[in-house]
């Protein structure tokens, strides 16, 4: 089994690489496409909270495609739809640019969604290691994606092209790459890890808990914000170049949260002060972006970057906090249901803020509404309970 389990790690790793690319490139390509097009931020407000909404719909969508299709049959699938959508967004104005971005990231929600169960099909016993070697991939790639997105623009401007086009459309060579990988998998049946299949999800009313609502609350504010940073950082600073870089540096601090999140979610038996740290670490650093973001960028995106561990956290109580895995797979899908819904607000939010005020200032009241949300639901889903036990009471 080794050589199918080398094809399966080499298609996960560069499936990953599409996870958060196609958001990253974007942002430090802003200002170019609103002189192209001659948009505003609320358009941008709108692509920003596309990925959220999307993974939202896909989180509902799955269980009726994975009925129908395979594990590897659907990733191969979504790579494709990944490409084709990528490539749509550059060829035409505003609309296409939605359009296109809508089919992409609908694509990576489900491909978000499947990674974790290509792991445990084609590596049960190691499913700890693979889950962290994914994630970094995805981080490592999410990281460099804004800080190659200007240079490769400046490139193609050179040769005469739309620069920021032929910058955006490139990332679709990623997605086309790991279909492609995918192709062997195909009849190449997973390792039979002899667990039954779990009981439907649904069975347990995971939104009657504090526990699940808590989750959702906490995943869900902690996504609002970053997504909003993922989208509008290079702005809020004056010099584009730096506003790149910048997103990269705070992406590229993701890996370290990826190590510590799950350790304290799982090893702590009160975690909720280590939330409450990050928490407040993250507020400053945004409250440095808003009022005063040249006075010392690196600085205030280096607390902003080293912050949001609940994300990682939620991911991990999902399995720290149920018994079964049908537990598991409940707390999952309404957690990140609730939680995407309220992300894919943010960026909205902060874009319709920042066309009537013209700046950041303002949007310094979304991320103190939602550091109290996350401390608020992370109360409850840090508690030393299982979502079982809270559905029968």
């Amino acid at each position: 089994m080794r050589y199918p389990r080398l094809m399966a790690l080499t298609a996960i790793a560069l499936t990953a690489t599409n996870l958060r690319t196609a958001i990253t490139a974007l942002a430090p390509l802003v200002p170019e496409i609103q002189d192209d097009l001659g948009v505003g931020a609320s358009l941008f407000g709108v692509l920003g909270m596309i990925p959220t909404a999307m993974f939202a719909i896909a989180a509902f969508a799955l269980p009726g495609l994975k009925s129908r299709f395979t594990t590897s049959q659907l990733l191969m699938m979504a790579m494709l739809i990944t490409a084709v959508g990528q490539v749509l967004r550059v060829l035409g104005g505003p609309t296409s640019l939605v359009g296109g971005s809508v089919l992409a990231l609908f694509a990576i929600g489900i491909t978000n969604a499947l990674l974790p169960l290509a792991v445990r099909e084609y590596f049960p016993n190691r499913v700890g290691a693979m889950s962290t070697t994914y994630l970094t991939t995805s981080q490592v790639a999410q990281s460099l994606a804004p800080v190659v997105a200007v240079p490769l623009s400046v490139w193609a401007t050179q040769m005469g092209l739309t620069g920021w086009r032929w910058s955006l459309g490139s990332w679709a060579l990623l997605g086309l790459v790991a279909a492609l990988t995918w192709l062997p998998l195909l009849t190449t049946p997973a390792p039979r890890t002899g667990v039954a299949t779990p009981v439907p999800a649904m069975r347990i009313p995971v939104w009657k808990t504090p526990v699940g609502i808590g989750l959702g609350l906490m995943f869900g504010f902690t996504s609002f914000a970053t997504y909003s940073l993922m989208t509008f950082l290079p702005q809020m600073v004056t010099d584009p170049a730096l506003g790149a870089a910048l997103l990269g540096w705070w992406s590229l601090l993701g890996i370290p949260l990826n190590i510590i999140g799950p350790w304290v979610a799982s090893r702590m038996r009160n975690p909720y002060p280590v939330l409450v740290i990050s928490s407040m670490v993250f507020l400053i650093g945004n409250a440095g972006l808003c009022f005063a973001p040249m006075a010392a960028p690196w600085l205030w995106t280096t607390l902003s970057g080293l912050g949001p561990l609940a994300f990682t956290m939620a991911l991990t109580l999902i399995n720290v906090r149920a018994r079964t895995t049908a537990g598991a797979t409940a707390l999952s899908s309404f957690g990140q249901g609730l939680a995407y819904t309220i992300a894919c607000t943010g960026p909205l939010l902060t874009g319709i803020i920042v066309d009537i005020t013209g700046g950041f200032s303002m949007v310094f009241i979304l991320f103190l509404v939602a550091t109290a949300c996350v401390l608020g639901g992370g109360f409850f889903a840090t508690r030393q309970v299982h979502v079982e036990d809270q559905a029968r009471d």
